[in-house]
């Protein structure tokens, strides 16, 4: 497993992380069983030993947390740990800053608890706007946690651009997660490079945009034919190279210099052997970067999770 630094953290992370939403709760296209505890404790030790020292999490991510501290991989001093807090932000809910601070030291503390650790690594707020990044309010709040020794490092996790330009920008920010793949590369053009400048680390989810990438495609609600005409396209291009469409996508998020490391969200053994073997086979030339780039979508619509139509 190669590493990579993140950002300016001084911290060492795998080129593939694990999203965890998948041991926590039943998540993605079509049925999705959770496995047991014992089940995800056992994969979380096999992951690691693997190779992959970094996870995913949220403290709304069901069981997540629990089992990643019963697990005992975060006592590997290699491991770092993002959990995400304050996912009432994405939901538009309002608060005062005293109730803000109120809410998000319960899901902090929640956070250490469940997970058996003394601090948490990273931190990162859910899907604040721009003008929320903006504020100063949150950053105070996390910062404050931050000279407690609660966190290490404050991160953002955001939906779309302007979050993300403002994540990178303000001052105080360490770890901002974005989502990038062949079909939304929206984080390219400018968030990406502003993030390297400013010595931001960034974390890639959505590789595989949700299984979009993947043949589950096929169950994706109805609604998101573009979306699904755009990944058989590419599937043509990665049958044309002789690899299947979930390798090609996860080459191609590892191409990209600018991320430090890109999460592979599954609660399966084998999907994490195929994303290790997709890893060391290397990066895609620049000529098929160039065809990939041709096939990025640009409706929000489509490559949102966030926005897709309800499965019936």
């Amino acid at each position: 497993m190669t590493t990579n630094p993140l950002g300016k953290t001084g911290l060492s992370v795998s080129r593939l992380g694990l999203g965890t939403a998948e041991i926590g709760f039943s998540y993605g296209i079509g049925d999705r069983p959770l496995p047991t505890e014992a089940e995800a404790i056992s994969f979380l030790q096999k992951v690691t030993e693997l190779g992959i020292t970094f996870f995913d999490t949220a403290n709304y991510y069901g069981e997540s947390e629990v089992r990643l501290g019963k697990s005992g991989v975060l006592n590997n001093p290699n491991v770092v740990v993002e959990t995400k807090c304050a996912q009432f932000l994405e939901k538009g809910e309002y608060f005062s800053p005293v109730e803000l601070e109120e809410k998000i030291r319960a899901q902090v503390n929640d956070s250490l608890e469940k997970m058996r650790v003394p601090t948490l690594s990273i931190l990162m707020l859910h899907g604040p706007s721009r003008e929320q990044i903006e504020g100063g309010v949150l950053l105070q709040i996390l910062q404050k946690l931050k000279q407690e020794g609660l966190i290490k490092f404050i991160g953002i996790s955001v939906r779309g651009e302007e979050p993300a330009l403002a994540a990178v920008s303000v001052n105080g920010v360490d770890v901002v997660q974005v989502a990038y793949s062949i079909l939304d590369q929206r984080m390219a053009k400018e968030v990406l490079p502003l993030a390297q400048k400013r010595g931001v680390g960034i974390v890639n989810r959505s590789v595989l945009l949700k299984g979009s990438l993947t043949p589950l495609r096929a169950k994706l609600p109805v609604g998101l034919e573009p979306l699904r005409a755009a990944a058989d396209t590419v599937e043509e291009l990665a049958v044309s190279l002789g690899m299947d469409l979930p390798t090609l996508a996860i080459r191609f998020a590892i191409s990209n210099p600018l991320i430090a490391c890109s999460l592979v969200g599954t609660n399966k053994i084998e999907n994490v052997q195929k994303a290790l073997t997709a890893l060391g086979a290397g990066p895609l030339s620049g000529e098929v970067i160039a065809k990939l780039e041709a096939c990025a979508v640009t409706d929000i619509a489509q490559i949102d999770p966030a926005h897709w139509p309800k499965l019936s």
